[in-house]
């Protein structure tokens, strides 16, 4: 039984039962109607779920999966990843897109075409919890990605931290959604390509290689943007418009802090 069917079943039945008491003329001792206990009653229910949900983790499978390239010679990648750890890197085989380790399942689905290989990878159905209470599966997925295929990847992290290494990627396009997310991110160490960002209340370090020269837009809320002026002293490498490695950076975000070294 899903536990947010428990939460709703629970709370319902007690708020029959309290109804019935009432309409038989069962009272409190004070002379109260037994109704007036369904708030407190429901409040101290909750409570006591969203604590079991701090100490108490609910044990999932870990699932292997990989993405078979199918002969494509270019790919668009999209990610949606919840609450968890997402792990990020290069090492998958010859013959594969993508390839991990799925703590608690994945979904994935890949069509063809062209020459496009159009990948979408989410948490299995099976585990999307209620989102308030109770008990969580933790998602921890290490993904790994082939490095000579040129990809547009997109992202859309929940309440995670992430360790997205694309140093070694072959990446043409970047966009990253989150939320209450910590994310370091470790931009390609190649090609020209544009890298978007829009975040929530979140952490977002991004990491530029040597010898790729970068080019900073932000527009922040009660958000804090540093750069690391010893090595970047203005928001645009002055060969930023020429460089064979660059990265065009914007980032929207609100009370995030942001940080580029």
């Amino acid at each position: 039984m899903r536990r947010d069917q428990l939460v709703w079943g629970t709370g319902l039945l007690l708020l029959g039962g309290l109804m019935l008491a009432n309409a038989m003329g069962i009272r409190l001792p004070n002379g109260n109607s037994l109704t007036s206990l369904f708030w407190p009653l429901i409040l101290i229910f909750f409570g006591a779920w969203v604590l079991v949900g701090v100490f108490v983790r609910r044990n999932v499978e870990t699932e292997s999966a990989s993405v078979d390239l199918q002969g494509a010679t270019e790919a668009s990648l999209r990610i949606n990843h919840g609450a968890g750890e997402l792990r990020l890197h290069s090492g998958a085989g010859v013959n594969e897109l993508a390839r991990g380790t799925f703590v608690g399942g994945v979904e994935h689905k890949a069509s063809r075409n062209g020459d496009r290989l159009q990948v979408k990878m989410r948490p299995a159905k099976d585990f999307v919890d209620f989102p308030f209470f109770g008990v969580r599966s933790q998602l921890d997925w290490d993904v790994a990605l082939n490095e000579t295929i040129p990809t547009e990847l997109e992202m859309h992290l929940g309440a995670n931290k992430s360790t997205l290494d694309l140093h070694d990627l072959k990446i043409t396009d970047l966009k990253l959604k989150s939320g209450a997310s910590d994310t370091t991110l470790t931009l390609p160490a190649t090609g020209r390509l544009n890298a978007d960002f829009e975040i929530g209340a979140a952490s977002l370090t991004l990491i530029v290689p040597d010898g790729v020269s970068i080019r900073v837009h932000a527009s922040l809320g009660a958000g804090d943007l540093r750069v690391d002026r010893s090595r970047f002293p203005n928001d645009e490498s002055p060969d930023f418009a020429t460089a064979v490695n660059a990265v065009d950076i914007h980032v929207k975000g609100g009370a995030c802090s942001v940080s580029v070294k």
